[in-house]
């Protein structure tokens, strides 16, 4: 069994220990400030004399360190100070400790969010997930109003206001821990560790977490998803907390010196540009339609067996646009293309009997051109002006 330094001082961001064992990268100590995954939480990650340590799992009681020397800023010392670790080896310890707080703040976080939604609405947390930048946890409810989250939120920002303590005890069997309140069955049979916030939460958990509640900062609840019949919210605290608030902050910033508005004005300035661009776009969607239908008048006034036009400037949506007003009017094949994107789109209303899809196959794709379609729809981009035009040669002749 490992002795688990960080729950007996979970601000220990250093130590010495022993060797037990090293098998590859794989190093077991008899004392460790590593906490392992655990819980919804990633491991801590630090350096063994001076290598990475990449994860750390428990196994059977035993605190498994894995180590990568190539991680480390100089491999090749790295790779030396692995070949030393035998076992009876003193060894030093030194934890990431910004990411340990980190874990610390956010891990306690969702102790008291769980605690207060099973406290106010009798809702149970069904899954917890904290990652590197998001953390997650899963209430058994369909539904749960923003009110809800409100009133969440400003209770567990209280309990930081009050600065309660934190106390961890580790109980040495089943009855022990059953007869404290808990908010969740029991998973383990002994060497039971429970974490509790007065009055707030009561938990088997076996992670790091700060000796008061004050130490988180701050709790923000992000935003909510449905997820397998249960609410999922996303949350972060402390740093995460602050960082996600400043970079809205520099988000709303900008926004406000485009629509020179301030935060409260910002949205009533966003709606009225949106309503202006809706008219445009209007606008511009009908000048489009009557440009269209100017065009396509006067390729249907020059037809013969085919509609053709070859556009100056036009993108594919505009020969599409014009198409359809063709369709419209004739059951000619028409064939219009672009001399600035070199591309031709082919249609007809199905009357015709060219197989649009089929001539692009034969005619364009072994010309250098790429595109396809099917019977009575296709399209075709090409490298070279002149195999477009020859391409719409080809079209008019086949029908």
């Amino acid at each position: 069994m490992t002795v688990k330094l960080f729950q007996t001082d979970m601000y220990m961001k250093e130590a010495d220990s022993t060797v037990v064992s090293l098998e590859g990268n794989r190093l077991v100590l008899e004392g460790t400030v590593f906490a392992p995954a655990a819980g919804g939480q990633p491991c801590d990650r630090g350096t063994v004399n001076g290598i990475p340590v990449v994860d750390v799992q428990e196994e059977n009681g035993v605190i498994v360190h894995t180590l990568d020397p190539s991680a480390a800023e100089d491999s090749e010392a790295a790779d030396a100070a692995l070949s030393k670790m035998s076992a009876g080896a003193v060894v030093h310890m030194v934890i990431d400790w910004n990411r340990r707080f980190d874990h610390m703040q956010n891990h306690l976080g969702e102790h008291i969010l769980s605690g207060l939604f099973k406290k106010v609405y009798d809702l149970d947390n069904k899954g917890f997930h904290l990652g590197e930048e998001h953390a997650t946890f899963d209430i058994d409810s369909k539904e749960i109003t923003q009110e809800m989250l409100d009133k969440i939120e400003d209770l567990a920002n209280q309990v930081i206001y009050d600065a309660l303590p934190v106390t961890v005890e580790v109980l040495e069997n089943f009855e022990a821990a059953s007869a404290l309140p808990l908010r969740k069955e029991l998973k383990v049979e002994e060497d039971i560790t429970v974490v509790t916030v007065p009055g707030v939460d009561c938990v088997a958990c076996c992670c790091p977490h700060p000796a008061n509640t004050s130490q988180i900062g701050v709790i923000k609840l992000i935003r909510t998803e449905k997820y397998k019949g249960m609410t999922r919210i996303h949350f972060k605290c402390g740093r995460r907390a602050l960082m996600d608030y400043r970079q809205k902050h520099n988000v709303t910033t900008v926004l406000n010196e485009k629509y020179s508005a301030d935060e409260f004005s910002l949205l009533d300035k966003i709606k009225i540009a949106d309503d202006k661009n809706e008219s445009i776009r209007k606008n511009l969607n009908r000048m489009k339609n009557t440009f269209a239908e100017i065009h396509a008048e006067k390729m249907l006034a020059e037809a013969d067996r085919v509609v053709v036009g070859e556009m100056e400037n036009a993108k594919i949506d505009d020969l599409k646009r014009i198409a359809k007003k063709l369709v419209e009017m004739t059951d000619l094949p028409v064939a219009i293309s672009s001399a600035s994107d070199l591309c031709v789109f082919l249609t007809h209303s199905g009357k015709s009997k060219l197989k649009c899809g089929k001539i692009v196959k034969e005619f364009a794709t072994g010309a250098g051109g790429k595109g396809g379609g099917g019977d009575t729809q296709a399209q075709v981009i090409f490298n070279n002006l002149d195999l477009m035009r020859n391409f719409i040669m080809i079209v008019k002749a086949s029908v």
